[in-house]
């Protein structure tokens, strides 16, 4: 339960950017065995700031909080958001997190803090189904079958096989992941085959921030298939299609085969 007892107790919201976020809150009033039961709704909160959503109780009275609801209602944008509890001198936070697009979080006396997501966590394997040859030198092109839809502010994984084979050993392979708008936070690595040999195959490392940029820049390449395992993380700063994406060093075949796969999941939850 969360009680306020004093006339100077409260509870606020801080957002921390400009949104649209709508609170209700139901509480009891206990004024010397009188129990009466209220409610509060607050109108939009548009701008970053602190919003008391639950007063404070009359001269006497003891408030408890039965129920919280405070949902993300901002189309685009993830909120910052602190629920905390004041006296008027001392300030404890009781909540602290990000609400995604859509997002609820709720408090009940019976179960606490809970965020209901709008929709499930993303968590998919995807694959290429058949073989995509790519010519055109050194313009990056989406890997069919290697997208995915991203929500802003989410926090999401991925890990990417790319099974792949030039025409000619001065053919190289190059790598990257795009989105719509440039992210919040994008960290990508690779490792990634250069020439193909089980006793003296060579290898390329490489690693990228910014996105449709290329991680593994190879001049050179496999006439064998060979594979690059790309690795990273990427916070969106609004919705849009993730993809992964290849290219040809020149103006000569390189081969993304079928069986190349990408896992990508949410790892907010």
């Amino acid at each position: 339960m969360i009680l306020l007892t004093s006339a100077s107790d409260k509870i606020q919201v801080i957002t921390g950017s400009a949104g649209s976020v709508k609170v209700h809150a139901s509480w009891a009033d206990n004024a010397s065995g009188t129990i009466t039961p209220g409610r509060t709704n607050t109108a939009n909160i548009t701008t970053a700031t602190t919003t008391d959503v639950v007063a404070s109780p009359g001269s006497s009275t003891q408030r408890k909080v039965k129920f919280l609801s405070m949902r993300n209602d901002h189309a685009s944008v993830s909120q910052a958001f602190t629920v905390q509890h004041t006296d008027g001198t001392n300030v404890e936070p009781l909540w602290v997190g990000t609400l995604g697009v859509g997002d609820i979080l709720t408090y009940g006396e019976a179960y606490g803090w809970q965020v209901v997501p709008v929709a499930s966590a993303l968590d998919v394997c995807l694959r290429v189904a058949s073989d995509i040859v790519y010519s055109t030198a050194a313009t990056m092109a989406d890997v069919t079958g290697l997208t995915a839809a991203l929500k802003s502010g989410r926090n999401y994984a991925f890990e990417c096989h790319l099974f792949h084979i030039s025409a000619l050993n001065t053919t190289g392979a190059q790598f990257a992941v795009n989105i719509g708008a440039a992210p919040t936070t994008l960290v990508v690595g690779t490792i990634s085959g250069v020439t193909n040999s089980v006793t003296a195959g060579v290898i390329s490392l490489g690693s990228a921030t910014a996105r449709d940029t290329a991680v593994t820049a190879q001049t050179t390449g496999s006439a064998a298939i060979t594979i690059t395992i790309m690795s990273g993380f990427i916070t969106p700063s609004a919705d849009g299609t993730f993809a992964i994406r290849a290219t040809a060093e020149v103006s000569a075949n390189m081969t993304v085969k079928a069986g190349s796969w990408l896992k990508i999941r949410e790892c907010d939850n």
